[in-house]
């Protein structure tokens, strides 16, 4: 018994480490997205100001026509996009606190399984989340992600003012198509690892389990064994086994005695 309960201690406490260095990357990867399209938004105002700046007078005056639209998409485009930033780090948060918790389920429910066999395991499931929470913050702020590095990579001729915009407009647009891609294939990637250490963990215990029955099994048999040859040693007509006679040989070498007179 001991060494299975020193078995599903190490067994929750990999699977703790395992799923805080999944959780771990899954925080880097969703901090990494916001702070691309962070990035691109900065990027983006910074070319759509020397677009504005590079305007003619003449034609920054006008109230309509082509020109004041693309700066009025490319403006609420940026504005959407850095909405989408905020939007992103505080989802972000929520998906990581979703798949903190759907991975501490799954350490929960498997201990709660083994414990009906080798008994209460709650201190052995804190040290496996206590597991899970540093290497989580540990393997996060190891991989923080660095500024990026995005450019409006600019085609247009400089005094197309009208393309410029365009440009900016498709280019946060497309930095925002990107994170959100990123943010979804991070999440499935999440759910997909912790849905399969959750199997591996549930075959652990499964081969735990069936070690323990063959166990109980075994010990039950032996101890079946006893009682009924306790119990029909009492029963009425049974023989109690007679210990044998230790016969002394005489001192006379064996000679028969006399007959009397």
């Amino acid at each position: 018994m001991q060494r299975v309960r020193k078995e599903t201690d190490d067994s929750l406490l990999n699977e703790g480490q395992a799923l805080g260095e999944l959780l771990g990357t899954y925080s880097m990867e969703l901090q990494f997205a916001a702070r691309n399209l962070s990035n691109a938004v900065n990027v983006s105002r910074i070319a759509f100001a020397a677009a504005d700046a590079d305007t003619p007078p003449d034609q920054a005056s006008q109230w309509s026509g082509p020109l004041v639209d693309a700066k009025s998409n490319a403006k609420v485009a940026m504005d959407v996009a850095a909405t989408a930033v905020r939007n992103t780090e505080r989802h972000g948060k929520s998906l990581l606190r979703q798949a903190k918790t759907t991975a501490e389920l799954a350490l929960d429910n498997h201990a709660d399984e083994l414990s009906l066999h080798v008994g209460d395991l709650s201190g052995s499931v804190d040290a496996a989340k206590a597991k899970l929470e540093s290497t989580l913050e540990k393997t996060s702020s190891q991989n923080s992600p660095a500024n990026g590095t995005a450019v409006v990579d600019s085609k247009a001729k400089k005094d197309n003012i009208i393309a410029r915009m365009i440009e900016v407009e498709t280019f946060i647009k497309s930095a925002q198509a990107v994170s959100q891609a990123k943010i979804a294939a991070a999440k499935d990637k999440v759910d997909v690892g912790i849905a399969k250490a959750d199997k591996e963990l549930a075959m652990k215990v499964e081969d735990m389990v069936t070690k323990l029955k063959g166990q109980e099994h075994t010990e039950l048999q032996k101890l079946r064994g006893k009682l009924t040859a306790t119990a029909i040693s009492k029963l009425p007509g049974a023989k109690t086994p007679v210990p044998k006679r230790v016969v002394h040989s005489s001192k006379t070498g064996g000679q028969k005695p006399k007959a009397a007179l």
